[in-house]
């Protein structure tokens, strides 16, 4: 799956399927949107599928925010205060060339201060969350749900995968408009495999964690050990250190 990154508004391309020709990730000048005819003899939607149950949430959410951004189709216009609208392009599964990825964009809302869109981006092997400015159209890979410091200065993301999806724990701060990513924690290729999750934030300057590690049944019934972690911030850095015993998941 993608790294994380925090590009600038001149390089804020998602790593994502071939677009049409019209368009690079930019709305193109003159027509925001080329004639509707991506669908066109495509696949049908299934009812009660996932992909429905997507284009039903994310109807309801254009309508309830009430802000300029548009669904024409495959493809999601979101506007921004400065530079041109950010385009986001989905695509469908190829059934002749199964190697072409298919990815599916959705808008989930705004955060909670309302200056960033919320994008979903669901993929066959899982799903990243966007966060894009509506500024000026900066992209941030969040990974997972976003939970702000008491005071909103800071962000922190934690997602636990086995797989090929980002696993970990990652604090960004707000500065200006802007997210700058202040620590990452990601278990090496050779650790046992541990993982993370949000359980609150004690005050303004410390994340408490639950952490989980992967075990022998012979340590461990059933497999999994869990503790509880605290990552606190000392002037400009932030440190993780554990903060209870190991215990065995019953």
């Amino acid at each position: 799956m993608f790294t994380g990154f925090a590009a600038d508004a001149s390089s804020n391309a998602w790593p994502a399927p071939p677009r049409p020709a019209a368009s690079a990730g930019f709305a193109p000048r003159g027509m925001l949107f080329e004639p509707s005819s991506a669908s066109a003899g495509g696949p049908v939607t299934e009812e009660g599928s996932d992909e429905q149950f997507r284009i039903q949430a994310e109807a309801e959410v254009l309508r309830r925010l009430g802000v300029a951004a548009r669904r024409d189709d495959l493809r999601l216009w979101l506007p921004v205060a400065k530079g041109r609208p950010v385009i986001l392009d989905s695509q469908r599964p190829d059934p002749n060339d199964p190697g072409l990825p298919a990815v599916d964009f959705r808008l989930d809302g705004l955060s909670p201060d309302g200056q960033f869109y919320v994008v979903r981006a669901t993929l066959a092997a899982g799903s990243e969350l966007l966060w894009i400015s509506r500024a000026d159209g900066t992209r941030y890979v969040m990974h997972g749900n976003v939970n702000p410091s008491p005071d909103g200065r800071y962000l922190v993301v934690t997602h636990a995968s086995p797989g090929l999806e980002f696993n970990g724990v990652v604090i960004w701060s707000r500065e200006d408009g802007r997210l700058v990513e202040r620590y990452r924690f990601q278990p090496a290729p050779d650790q046992s495999a541990i993982s993370f999750r949000f359980m609150r934030w004690r005050d303004a300057d410390t994340v408490e964690l639950a952490q989980f590690a992967e075990v022998d049944a012979t340590t461990c019934d059933l497999g999994t050990l869990s503790s509880t972690a605290l990552l606190s911030r000392k002037a400009e850095r932030w440190i993780m250190r554990s903060a209870s015993g190991q215990r065995c998941d019953r």
